[in-house]
């Protein structure tokens, strides 16, 4: 309807239209007038004594005769003069009338196009408070709930708890060695890849599970309404199932697990602080039991939790009070009985706690970034022993260290371990370097170059844990390895399981083929010794040939020729 009358509103609203109706009724009763006039002086036209007319436009009636009285001829009549000048008059009014309807719609159309601007103004505000709304409580990145707007809705979800007397399960989760992929790939992969693990884990919501980004690779969900702890389990079954297949990011595939700590209310706390601080407790004993697990919040955590922290505050100053120590365990060369190299295995002298081994602080120097600068601690303390070694019985043992993936990925470890080499004049064959099966294939292209760089030095390479990595063994090919460690998973049952020996067997085979020498981990009996023997495996290392000890034992040992637990003839040193 606006858009059919808009042009007749646009006229009607033109400033020269009152004037136009004015003129009009000017003209109109110009012409009446004149014309009444006419009517009663047409017949005594050109007779000036029929026809009198004063200035003011009065007309003196002319009849005939016979019809009228000659006094009633004499009398004057105004009406065609009042008549124009009430036709002027309404001509008047009805412009002014005009003129005030145009203010009253010019008015009208003001106030309108003021209220629409309003109600723009109005809308843009709603939509800038709601999307303000929006930014406070969902994180930027993910498009998931934030940190507050999830500690809000968990508080909010134990309070209805409390009332229908229901449980609520807080899991957090954690990207195992997210860090490791972010530092080596770049921030870029990073972002992408955390868009992606959380369009995964926000399937799992609904309106009785909120999933949240916590920030760096932790993510926060809460399920409400737990009626059993099956409930629970479930749900991690789903959140495990996130993770099942590879993720594709800047088109290459990245296999990512995720370790998770749960607590439940009201068993593992009264309220959402206690919730959260409980279950990262659990996430960190998840951690500890070698990642890609889950843990639940029991009584005890905490105080061990204390203890960690005590711990990891002593870390930070073990390097610059030289607590730490390498114990050694040797390996037995199965071709000749002897011993021709060793594993160097870090012990931190605590003076609180004693001697700590690896497994209690290693995951701790992860976490804080430490690991780098303890691992470049143990590359000189080898090169220091070697040296220490120089002269003796002892000197072509050689030593095998191992790395984590953040000191793979620093770009000046093979100049540090190049230096320590030369500063202490040890040849680079006596030293040895592992990695774990997994670290190799993390960042292919850059690990190729930093171990060939290595290789090229002189350095001998070893895959740690063989087996129990990944499927692909194009790594096997492409990279310059010199030796495969077998896990001691599979050495554990060779001799009762069928399918470990049949496991084992193939290991050894594929290593012979490939031109390898292999080493089988966790000896711990004759008949697993005797087993590796029958199967031409090369070397053997676990407790039946020697636990880790000081140099100091080693030598004392390998001097007497007789191992506490094995007879072995004097190793030609």
């Amino acid at each position: 309807m606006s858009r059919k009358f808009g042009p007749l509103v646009k006229r009607l609203l033109h400033p020269a239209f009152p004037v136009v109706i004015f003129l009009v009724f000017v003209a109109v009763a110009t012409g009446l007038h004149y014309g009444l006039i006419q009517q009663y002086t047409g017949q005594t036209q050109g007779s000036p004594e029929n026809q009198t007319r004063s200035m003011a436009g009065t007309v003196e009636w002319q009849l005939p005769g016979e019809l009228a009285p000659a006094w009633v001829n004499k009398q004057p009549s105004s009406w065609p003069f009042w008549t124009f000048i009430t036709l002027l008059f309404m001509g008047l009014l009805t412009s002014l009338t005009t003129l005030l309807l145009q203010i009253i719609l010019k008015r009208n159309q003001v106030l309108l196009a003021t209220r629409q601007e309003l109600d723009e103004e109005i809308t843009q505000r709603k939509t800038i408070q709601q999307d303000l709304e929006r930014l406070e409580s969902t994180d930027i990145l993910t498009g998931l709930a934030n940190r507050r707007f999830f500690m809000e809705d968990l508080a909010h979800a134990l309070t209805i708890a409390e009332r229908m007397t229901r449980q609520v399960a807080l899991v957090m989760l954690d990207l195992d060695r997210f860090q490791m992929l972010n530092d080596s790939m770049g921030h870029q992969f990073g972002d992408e890849l955390l868009v992606q693990v959380s369009g995964r884990l926000n399937q799992l919501s609904n309106e009785r599970i909120l999933v949240a980004y916590s920030g760096g690779d932790e993510f926060m969900i809460c399920q409400q309404y737990v009626e059993d702890i099956d409930d629970v389990i479930y749900l991690l079954g789903r959140i495990k199932q996130c993770f099942g297949t590879p993720y594709v990011v800047q088109g290459e595939a990245h296999s990512v697990t995720a370790t998770l700590g749960v607590a439940v209310y009201p068993q593992s706390g009264q309220d959402a602080d206690t919730l959260l601080r409980n279950s990262d407790i659990a996430l960190y004993r998840a951690k500890e039991q070698g990642r890609n697990t889950y843990q639940f919040y029991t009584e005890g955590m905490q105080e061990r939790e204390v203890l960690r922290l005590e711990l990891e505050k002593d870390l930070s100053q073990a390097l610059a009070n030289n607590e730490f120590v390498l114990h050694y365990q040797p390996q037995l060369n199965l071709d000749n009985g002897k011993i021709t190299s060793v594993e160097a295995l870090i012990r931190w002298q605590h003076p609180r706690r004693g001697l700590l081994a690896p497994g209690e602080f290693i995951p701790l120097a992860e976490e804080s970034g430490r690991i780098t600068d303890i691992g470049h601690w143990v590359v000189m303390a080898a090169c220091q022993q070697l040296a220490a070694w120089k002269g003796t019985r002892f000197e072509n043992l050689r030593v095998a260290v191992n790395l984590s993936g953040r000191e793979l990925d620093d770009e000046n470890l093979v100049e540090r371990i190049r230096k320590a080499l030369e500063t202490e004049s040890i040849p680079a064959d006596r030293l040895e370097v592992e990695l774990t099966e997994e670290i190799f294939i993390q960042n292919i292209e850059h690990n190729l170059g930093q171990l060939s760089r290595l290789h090229d030095l002189g350095v001998h390479l070893a895959i740690d844990d063989f087996g129990v990595g990944y499927s692909s063994l194009a790594y096997l090919r492409d990279f310059p390895v010199d030796l495969l460690k077998i896990d001691r998973s599979f050495i554990t049952d060779v001799t009762e399981r069928h399918d470990d020996a049949v496991i084992t067997r193939a290991v050894i085979n594929l290593a012979h083929n490939l031109g390898l020498r292999v080493v089988a981990e966790g000896v711990e009996t004759q008949a697993q010794l005797d087993f590796l023997k029958n199967h031409r495996c090369n070397m053997a290392q676990g407790y039946l040939i020697s636990r880790p000890v000081s140099a100091a034992d080693l030598e004392q040992a390998l001097g007497s020729g007789v191992p506490e637990t094995l007879t072995l003839t004097e190793p030609d040193l």
